[in-house]
C-alpha cells in the first residue's frame, strides 16, 4: 500500500490519520527552541524575556502533546478477532467496536471532507477520524481520490469478509 497513513500488516490494517502533523509539530518545537535561546542569550527586558519565553512554553506544550496523543494515534482493524481497536504507542490500546457495528461516512467541516468511522446504532454521534481533511482544490480531490482507491477499498473489503 503507497499511502503513508496506512500499513497492511500481517493481515492487519493499521491507520495512522494524524500522520501529516508531524511537520507541523517539528516547525512548534523549533519556535520553542528559537524561544528559550533568545531569552537565553539576547538581554531583554522582563516583560519582553516573559512574553517569548510564554510563547516557546505554548509551542512546546503543542509540540510534545500533538506528538505524544495525536501523531502516533492508530486504528487497527484486525480481521482474526473481526474489532477494531485505537492505539496510542506506549500509552493504551482500547477495543472501539466490532466490525458489524462500524460505519464509514463522509463528513464535511467548513467545506473540507474528511472520512470518519462511528457506530451503526449512532452514526452522528462519537466518531472517529480515518482521513486527514480534503480541500476543494485540485490537489486535494487527488488526495482524496487517491485515499478512497487505497485506503478506503481496503477497509471496505476487509469490514465485508466473514
Amino acid at each position: 500500500m503507497a499511502s503513508d497513513q496506512a500499513i497492511l500488516m500481517d493481515g492487519q490494517l493499521r491507520i495512522q490519520p494524524n500522520r501529516s502533523y508531524k511537520s507541523k509539530i517539528i516547525i512548534c518545537a523549533l519556535l520553542a527552541v528559537a524561544a528559550f535561546l533568545i531569552t537565553w542569550l539576547w538581554s531583554l527586558s522582563y516583560n519582553m524575556r516573559m512574553l517569548i519565553g510564554c510563547i516557546g512554553l505554548v509551542c512546546a506544550g503543542y509540540a510534545v502533546t500533538d506528538f505524544l496523543f495525536k501523531v502516533n494515534l492508530t486504528y487497527i482493524f484486525d480481521p482474526v478477532e473481526r474489532v477494531v481497536y485505537q492505539k496510542v504507542p506506549g500509552l493504551y490500546t482500547r477495543k472501539l467496536m466490532s466490525f458489524d457495528e462500524v460505519y464509514i461516512l463522509p463528513e464535511t467541516t467548513h467545506g473540507e471532507v474528511h472520512y470518519v468511522m462511528s457506530n451503526k446504532k449512532n452514526k452522528y454521534g462519537r466518531n472517529y477520524a480515518l482521513s486527514n481533511y480534503f480541500s476543494l482544490t485540485r490537489k486535494g480531490q487527488q488526495k482524496q481520490a487517491l485515499f478512497e482507491d487505497e485506503v478506503l477499498e481496503v477497509i471496505i473489503e476487509l469490514l465485508s469478509k466473514r
